[in-house]
């Protein structure tokens, strides 16, 4: 169960070196292709931060031909995780507890954010069994989730990306997680959601050998939040289309705890490589969904290490 405290630090003096705290928080503008991602990764016994704040547009393989990149990888951590400025010109204020966030951020070229985040529900803790049926499965092998919980969100106000203002009125899903984490060979990872407006959202974590098939799996957690309730996911299952590593559409069918069945399908509205950290980069995706008729979005993220990748580089070109 996650408690107000867990939107604060978790380490301890005596916390390994390479404790971690992360924030993701997702957006997009409605009836574009554009979305966004705030994500914050502290690493607070070694004093450092890493800010991401990145604008995506466009289908493409370089990062750097996105619409808006900012990402600054020597920050000097905040004292707290829950009210806090950085010398990028970000600023995270937490809501009353467990009740979201308001974001700010002035960068560069005319582009700022000031955009509230508001929690449609209990965080979903991925590693509580009244929440998540498969987390008893995973006690003892967390991996580099040993605290780690979603929240889907209403997001409301404005972005200016280099002096063009947009609305922003959207659902999407984010994240928080803690615990030691290397820089190293990650496990390969699926993390994925589609939002319905506020009566449904879909989440879904799933591993993937990218490099051996289009098929999703081994499931790995995820929830249904469906007319002001959260179901957790029993079992998933998916295949995606490729341009290389990058993902094009797909479609998933999950199964709740109620024996509850929902069918998605998916095309890519933009898409790049995204590395908020070099050793591992998160092939992300801005989705436009269907689900029995209704439209709605959604975000995929690949997460693969370099090591997979070079590994893997001959076999992942000549599948797709």
């Amino acid at each position: 169960m996650i408690t107000p405290e867990d939107m604060q630090f978790h380490h301890r003096p005596d916390s390994h070196w390479q404790w971690v705290e992360t924030l993701a928080l997702t957006f997009h503008i409605p009836d574009t292709t554009i979305n966004g991602i705030v994500y914050i990764v502290a690493r607070p016994m070694l004093g450092v931060c890493i800010a991401d704040v990145s604008l995506h547009d466009r289908i493409t393989d370089l990062w750097e031909e996105q619409l808006y990149i900012d990402n600054q990888q020597h920050l000097p951590c905040p004292d707290s995780f829950t009210d806090f400025s950085l010398p990028n010109g970000l600023n995270v204020r937490a809501l009353e507890p467990l009740k979201g966030y308001h974001v700010t951020y002035k960068g560069v070229d005319d582009t700022q954010l000031d955009l509230t985040f508001r929690n449609l529900h209990t965080p979903f803790d991925i590693n509580d069994p009244k929440m998540d049926p498969k987390a008893s499965e995973r006690t003892g092998s967390g991996g580099d989730w040993s605290g780690h919980y979603e929240a889907t969100y209403r997001i409301t106000g404005e972005i200016i990306v280099r002096g063009e203002k947009y609305d922003v009125d959207c659902v999407d899903t984010g994240d928080r997680s803690w615990g030691p984490r290397t820089e190293g060979e990650l496990k390969n990872v699926v993390w994925w959601h589609a939002s319905f407006g506020e009566d449904l959202t879909i989440h879904l974590f799933t591993g993937h050998d990218i490099a051996k098939t289009r098929s999703l799996g081994p499931h790995v957690s995820g929830y249904v939040f469906e007319d002001g309730e959260i179901f957790g996911i029993v079992d998933s299952s998916g295949i995606q289309e490729y341009h290389r590593a990058t993902p094009m559409g797909g479609e998933i069918e999950v199964t709740d705890v109620r024996g509850k069945k929902f069918s998605v399908t998916y095309s890519t509205l933009n898409a790049c490589y995204w590395a908020p950290y070099p050793s591992n980069t998160y092939v992300q995706a801005f989705l436009r969904a269907n689900h029995n008729g209704q439209r709605g979005c959604g975000t995929v993220q690949i997460g693969l290490s370099r090591a997979y990748l070079t590994r893997n580089r001959d076999a992942i070109r000549s599948r797709y």
